[in-house]
């Protein structure tokens, strides 16, 4: 009956005693999803517009949401004119069934901005009040992802500047990297103190933030002539080198990095002449251009890093296009995009692009194949920067305005049509095995051992808590 019984037994006894092995969950940590801020992410996302729950607390605008392990954290906001108490909440919700966990309203202080999710990492969720063009100064504040309760004796030693479309992103040890108009942090992740602080500066006051690799922390700042990327020691704050100079003056958008250590930025002011995508070589004592193309404009951006290396990002004329990571050549367009405004994008393991246009009446969250051919879409009225957000187990997280919080989800082993995969589904293929289709998870017309690959991969999926 089976191609080979002893592993079919083998497989069998494994799960029955629930000690399958899968890699390990990726978090959305911050604005980004990642230190380098590419967007890669080691999860298999949605095949299909599977919705896991929706709905919630209203917002007037979507914010970023961030998971660690099995929630979702995002800023709901009801009240306008902001500034002013109860105008904004830290929710947390779980990631699997959008149930309510908690909601903590950071301490409000006159002039304070409008509250802000700066990441969650290692039990503890970051948030501020800081922010609106570096124009307001406050305190950051740690939250236990569990309870809400604060996670430091105190705020942050420091006052910070930097705002939601910053964003923060987290040393290995899980400092907080904080990158703002005219200034660099580090903060401590244990209680707040400030580790070190470096000056810089940037050409507007927001979208400064930093992205990370390995031991450097690059920024995006201001030269004579146009904008250089300026790497600093992780450790101690130095700075030590910058790029040569891109042409141009105002930038909006962040640095990113990719896996293997390259730079990118999408240096644009609506300026034709003078917008340009750059990517560079960090040899560890300078920045080498390996190339540039022109980029269409865009602000509060993030673009990503396939895991094949491909690099997407918006070119001239509102196009999606992914590139060469060597030549920077177009190998493929998703084409226009429609209404496009603030881009933001998650990648997953098997390379597919989901993909935020961040814009307000036509908002709308995309999915691509890794060839930016168009997978499915659907509409987030004001998404603006409300993911998307690829959390564990494939949850893909998406906020727009109102009550409208999303999650997908597919459940790929699940045979029984139960929204989970689990010892059924296992039973089912089983049954199916080496006979007929019964059990075909792959479109290949039979049940065999590559199904049974992709069900154990997938083992878990629905089954919470």
């Amino acid at each position: 009956m089976f191609a080979d019984k002893r592993l079919m037994c083998l497989v069998v006894g494994v799960v029955l005693l629930g000690t399958v092995q899968v890699g390990l969950p990726d978090d959305w940590n911050n604005s980004g999803g990642n230190a380098g801020r590419n967007g890669l992410s080691s999860e298999i996302g949605p095949d299909d517009a599977d919705l896991r729950w929706s709905g919630g607390r209203p917002s007037l605008i979507a914010w970023q949401p961030v998971t660690e392990g099995g929630r979702v954290f995002i800023v709901r906001q009801p009240k306008w004119p902001y500034q002013q108490p109860g105008d904004s909440f830290v929710v947390a919700r779980d990631l699997y069934t959008g149930e309510e966990l908690w909601a903590v309203e950071i301490r409000y202080n006159d002039g304070d901005w409008i509250t802000w999710i700066a990441g969650a990492r290692d039990g503890k969720v970051y948030a501020s009040r800081a922010g609106n063009g570096a124009s307001v100064w406050a305190r950051m504040y740690a939250l236990d992802v569990a309870t809400g309760e604060f996670a430091w004796p105190a705020p942050s030693e420091d006052e910070i500047s930097a705002g939601a479309y910053d964003g923060v992103v987290f040393a290995p040890d899980g400092d907080l990297i904080v990158a703002s108009f005219r200034n660099i942090w580090r903060i401590s992740a244990e209680d707040g103190h400030t580790v070190w602080h470096a000056s810089r500066v940037a050409s507007v006051s927001g979208n400064c933030g930093a992205a990370l690799h390995a031991d450097a922390v690059y920024v995006a700042d201001a030269a004579g002539g146009g904008n250089v990327i300026k790497r600093f020691d992780l450790a101690t704050g130095a700075e030590m080198y910058s790029s040569p100079v891109m042409s141009g003056f105002t930038i909006q958008n962040t640095p990113m990095a990719g896996p293997d250590g390259s730079v990118y930025l999408s240096r644009t002011q609506n300026n034709p002449s003078v917008d340009h995508f750059y990517a560079f070589e960090d040899t560890g004592s300078e920045f080498i251009e390996k190339w540039h193309i022109p980029a269409g404009w865009s602000t509060s951006s993030e673009f990503g890093v396939g895991p094949d290396g491909s690099v997407y990002m918006m070119a001239p004329g509102d196009e999606l296009v992914r590139l060469d990571p060597d030549t920077g050549e177009v190998l493929d367009s998703a084409g226009v995009i429609s209404g496009f405004s603030k881009p933001r994008m998650a990648i997953d393991a098997e390379g597919r692009v989901f993909f935020s246009n961040g814009a307000f009446g036509t908002g709308r969250l995309y999915s691509f194949n890794a060839d930016l051919t168009e997978r499915w879409s659907v509409p987030v009225t004001n998404i603006n920067i409300g993911g998307p957000a690829l959390g564990q187990d494939g949850v893909l997280v998406v906020c727009g305005i109102g009550t409208d919080v999303r999650a997908y989800q597919t459940c790929r082993g699940d045979l029984d049509d139960d929204n989970d995969t689990d010892q059924s589904d296992l039973g089912l293929l089983l049954a199916a095995f080496g006979i007929d289709d019964g059990g075909d998870l792959d479109g290949d017309d039979d049940t065999d051992q590559a199904d049974l690959g992709i069900l154990l991969a997938d083992w878990g999926c629905g089954v919470y808590p």
